[in-house]
């Protein structure tokens, strides 16, 4: 009796102890986690971070003041040299201020009195904090990738980058599909 006790309590304990595993596997191994790039994929990304480094930084100051002029001159210096993505590509940055007006456009367009509040993507930056991006639709059905950059001074959010790129722009130059762009997280 007392050996079927033993035998009870020593399969009782090994399955605990297998649950055990299971649940902290479960819970270290169920992570979000971006889903393994295309070479595509990964050099767009090394691009839209490489540009994000160079910008955010000196940003900061013309965006506190909203000093459009100078935001303007801070995106045309950085562009020729520095940012990959915009070279033999149509591709825009805007900068807004925390409640996304729009602060300036480059290449300048007249957009600068549009308000982009309302856009999910720059409400889910602002709510968030962190790098975010979506797909929109144009009027004439084409479709283009924002991606909106939260500039942040002490913590605080003082505007936001955004990068916009036609989704046929990205295909051609990176061969980025749209479930690619999608699933990019460039906060890693």
């Amino acid at each position: 009796m007392e050996n079927c006790y033993i035998k009870n309590n020593a399969r009782r304990n090994g399955l605990l102890i297998l649950l055990l595993f299971l649940l902290l596997g479960l819970g270290f191994g169920c992570q979000t986690q971006e889903p393994p790039l295309s070479p595509a994929a990964a050099r767009f990304k090394a691009e839209v971070k490489d540009c994000i480094h160079k910008l955010a930084q000196p940003l900061t100051g013309p965006v506190l003041s909203k000093d459009r002029a100078t935001i303007i001159d801070t995106l045309r210096k950085t562009e020729p040299e520095a940012i990959k993505l915009c070279r033999m590509c149509p591709f825009r940055m805007g900068v807004m201020g925390p409640n996304g007006d729009t602060l300036a456009v480059y290449p300048p367009k007249n957009a600068a009195s549009l308000d982009f509040y309302n856009y999910e993507v720059v409400q889910q930056a602002l709510r968030t904090r962190k790098v975010t991006q979506q797909r929109l639709f144009l009027q004439n059905g084409s479709r283009l990738y924002v991606i909106c950059i939260p500039l942040l001074k002490n913590d605080r959010i003082i505007g936001l980058l955004a990068l916009a790129l036609s989704a046929s722009d990205a295909k051609n130059r990176w061969g980025l599909t749209e479930k690619e762009f999608l699933s990019l997280d460039f906060n890693r």
